[in-house]
């Protein structure tokens, strides 16, 4: 299989910024191909349309974190570890093995610098998406 240098840059790029991920105890990396992660992918793109009418939660800013990962984990039902996806750049798939919920969602925050990132999970089929809007961060859940 012939990898393209985009993609094999693509690729060392989300594996630099998966190793600055806190709160993980291992991750994987490989290429997103048109027939994976499909019913997460479209809801990602309805959730991101500007005139969307999803159901979300909304927090003010300045944001209070510690409600956020609250949230976070009880929408989750996290007890221990939890798996977790990224979609990198739209071509790569981060998938992790998040040990400290809290200490990842902070790092996502640092690394971005921003509020938005979005999550996919599987078994069951789930989407979490935080988008940060200037004025307040949106929750939105999406679940199969």
């Amino acid at each position: 299989m012939k990898i393209s240098l985009q993609n094999k840059l693509n690729l060392t790029k989300a594996k630099s910024y998966a190793t600055k991920l806190n709160g993980v105890t291992s991750f994987k990396i490989s290429l997103l191909h048109e027939d994976d992660f499909v019913w997460h992918r479209k809801m990602l793109k309805e959730i991101n349309k500007i005139d969307n009418f999803i159901e979300r939660k909304s927090f003010n800013i300045p944001l209070n974190i510690n409600s956020l990962i609250s949230l976070f984990a009880s929408t989750l039902n996290v007890q221990k570890n939890i798996n977790c996806n990224i979609f990198y750049v739209g071509e790569v798939c981060i998938s992790l093995c998040v040990e400290d919920l809290s200490a990842f969602i902070l790092s996502l925050f640092s690394i971005n610098g921003t509020y938005d990132f979005s999550l996919a999970f599987t078994s069951p089929d789930r989407v979490i998406v935080l988008s940060d809007n200037e004025y307040e961060v949106e929750f939105y859940y999406m679940h199969k």
